[in-house]
C-alpha cells in the first residue's frame, strides 16, 4: 500500500470528529472555511467544472460515467486509483493503474472528503473531489510535508470495484485457486488443504489441538500467528466462524476456514500489541488451520 494510505488511516481521527456533524458543525464565518469554499468555488468556475455540493462542503464531478454501476454500502471495500494536488496543478500523489488501494466504506477508515465524494460514485466511474482542507488533510502538514497545513485539495478518483464481504470473500477464493469443500449457510467456507477420511470427527465436549494463523484477505502477513492452541468445543470460546469451522474437519487434516464478519468481530475494531488496528470493523477473516489431536 502507497505511502498516502497510511495518511488516509491517520485522518480517521479527523472522520470520527465530524462523522455525525457534517456541515453543520462548521461555522461558516470562519475564515479558514470561508477561504477554503471561496478558492473551491473560484476553482471549479475557471474549470469550467459542473460540480455539486454535497457534505462536509465537499463539491463533486463525475467526469466518466457508468450508470449501471453498483454504488457503494456501508462496510464494501473500495478499491480504486487517485491523484491528488493541489488546486494550483501541484501533483502531490498519484496511485497508478498497478498499485491501486482498498479501503473499507462508510466506517470513518478514509478522510471524511473522500467519504463524502464515494456516496456519489459507481462502480468504473471517474470523479473529480474538491475538498475543504478540513475535509482532507486538516491542520498538519501532510503527505511527507508535500501538503501544507489547511490547504484545499482535489482528487481524481476512479472507484474500480465496490465489493460487499461476501464478493471479498469468493475473490479470496478465487485468487488463491481454493476450492471449498463446505459452504453453510452463515456464509463459513471450509476449503481442505490435507484431508485426512480416516481421522476422528470433531464434536462438542472435546478439547481440541489446533495449529492456526489469521488473516485479513488482502493481507501479507497474518494478524495472529499464535502457533498451536487447544479450543473446547462447544463453549464459545472462540469467534463462531473459527470454532465452527474447526468441527467441519477432522483429526489430521488441514484447512482454511473463511468467513464473514458476523461470524468473527463484527462492528469491532480490534488492536495488536503496539496499538494499531490489527482487525478493522465488518472484516471477513481466514484462518489457516490444522488438527493435531481431540480428546
Amino acid at each position: 500500500m502507497r505511502k498516502l494510505s497510511l495518511a488516509l488511516i491517520a485522518a480517521a481521527a479527523i472522520a470520527i470528529s465530524f462523522s455525525s456533524c457534517k456541515d453543520t458543525y462548521i461555522d461558516p464565518t470562519q475564515d479558514i472555511f470561508v477561504k477554503d469554499t471561496t478558492t473551491i468555488g473560484a476553482y471549479a468556475k475557471a474549470q469550467k467544472l459542473a460540480v455539486t455540493t454535497i457534505d462536509y462542503g465537499v463539491r463533486y464531478v463525475i467526469t466518466q460515467a457508468n450508470p449501471t454501476g453498483k454504488l457503494p454500502s456501508v462496510a464494501d471495500e473500495l478499491e480504486f486509483m487517485y491523484t491528488i494536488s493541489k488546486l494550483d496543478g501541484t501533483v502531490i500523489d498519484i496511485a497508478a493503474r498497478d498499485t491501486a488501494i482498498y479501503f473499507p466504506y462508510g466506517l470513518n477508515a478514509m478522510l471524511p472528503g473522500l467519504e463524502a465524494g464515494f456516496s456519489k460514485v459507481r462502480e468504473g466511474e471517474k470523479a473529480i473531489f474538491l475538498m475543504p482542507s478540513y475535509a482532507a488533510f486538516g491542520t498538519s502538514d501532510a503527505v511527507g510535508g508535500k501538503l501544507p497545513a489547511n490547504t484545499p485539495v482535489r482528487f481524481d478518483v476512479k472507484l474500480n470495484r465496490s465489493r460487499s464481504e461476501d464478493q471479498q470473500i469468493e475473490n479470496f477464493i478465487e485468487r488463491n485457486k481454493y476450492t471449498v469443500a463446505e459452504m453453510q449457510p452463515t456464509g463459513l467456507r471450509v476449503i481442505k488443504t490435507l484431508a485426512a477420511p480416516s481421522g476422528a470427527t470433531l464434536i462438542d465436549g472435546q478439547t481440541v489441538t489446533v495449529k492456526y494463523s489469521g488473516s485479513l484477505l488482502r493481507a501479507t502477513k497474518p494478524f495472529d500467528t499464535g502457533g498451536t492452541i487447544d479450543v473446547p468445543l462447544g463453549r464459545g470460546s472462540y469467534v463462531p466462524g473459527f470454532e465452527t469451522g474447526l468441527k467441519s474437519l477432522k483429526v489430521g487434516e488441514k484447512g482454511v476456514l473463511v468467513f464473514p464478519s458476523s461470524l468473527g468481530y463484527g462492528a469491532n475494531i480490534r488492536y495488536n500489541s503496539n496499538g494499531d488496528v490489527a482487525i478493522p470493523p465488518y472484516s471477513p477473516l481466514a484462518f489457516t488451520v490444522e488438527i493435531v489431536s481431540a480428546k
